[in-house]
């Protein structure tokens, strides 16, 4: 038995659901489905090859977007604009089937690599904003082929690097939809690019499922508690205190999160250059 099943097989932590909960609510505050949290920490606590975490994280970002997206469909004063969904969506979708034949080639090494450095920039980027992200807009001031060429470009990026971080792209889709629409307000560009995830990590969950990536017992209990606190982070998310409380947490936890990477990742490299050099000498 491989690895790799055992730790499908071992049962998940109690600590998963409520880990999940806190995932899917800060998730939600900031626009992204949660996976650069998930996937790092199934692979750094539970042992599992970070391709294979990644592909088990898409569960949790799944619940996050999913549960968000339902939820903000449902209010009364909605934020999502359902002119860019269509658009972005279409972008998704190609931009998953794209990034999961990039997925299946790329090393275990260079896996961990993009991970530091997309944690790591974007958790900069949360903690020290640019201006221009502090501005709020006042709509869509028109909806024209460069709107729909925005939204399409962002959804294939956000769809591309789904099914390789196991994240639902937001990462790329909130600043992509926010900085290249004129008007749009970074609410709007939140709630809009959590619909768009919500497609890229199904489509994404169901190319790995087929390829015997996902360890589900290890992702359904961090999905069931994503549903929970992506609900609450719907409305925690029209107060600027716990918007501004869920950056500032993102921020650090992303930095954090990509420096004990980086280091695990650069430090075990170095261990085995150096026993290299060792047995070349014996």
């Amino acid at each position: 038995m491989s690895s790799d099943r055992a730790f499908e097989e071992k049962r998940a932590p109690l600590w998963f659901f409520p880990v999940g909960i806190f995932i899917g609510w800060i998730g939600t505050l900031c626009g992204i489905g949660g996976g650069l949290f998930a996937g790092p920490l199934l692979h750094l606590v539970q042992g599992q090859a970070l391709k294979r975490a990644a592909a088990t994280a898409l569960c949790l970002v799944f619940a996050t977007t999913s549960a968000s997206t339902v939820t903000e469909a449902l209010q009364e004063n909605s934020l999502l604009s359902w002119r860019l969904i269509l658009p972005l969506v279409a972008g998704v979708l190609a931009g998953a089937q794209a990034g999961f034949f990039f997925a299946q080639r790329l090393s275990e090494r260079r896996l961990k690599m993009v991970f530091v450095f997309v944690m790591f920039f974007a958790g900069l980027r949360i903690l020290f904003p640019s201006a221009a992200s502090a501005e709020l807009g006042e709509g869509v001031s028109s909806f024209g082929v460069r709107t729909v060429l925005a939204a399409l470009c962002s959804g294939f990026g956000g769809g591309f690097v789904s099914p390789i971080l196991g994240v639902g792209g937001g990462l790329l889709m909130v600043p992509g939809l926010f900085f290249a629409i004129d008007g749009l307000s970074f609410t709007t560009a939140r709630a809009t690019s959590l619909a768009g995830g919500m497609v890229g990590s199904f489509r994404s969950i169901w190319l790995h499922a087929r390829a015997g990536n996902i360890a589900f017992a290890l992702g359904i209990p961090l999905a069931l508690g994503a549903l929970i606190g992506a609900s609450v982070g719907v409305f925690a998310a029209r107060y600027d205190p716990f918007v501004q409380l869920g950056k500032n947490l993102l921020g650090v936890l992303l930095v954090a999160q990509s420096i004990r990477l980086a280091r695990q990742t650069w430090g075990s490299q170095s261990t085995l250059t150096e026993r290299s050099e060792r047995d070349s000498h014996t």
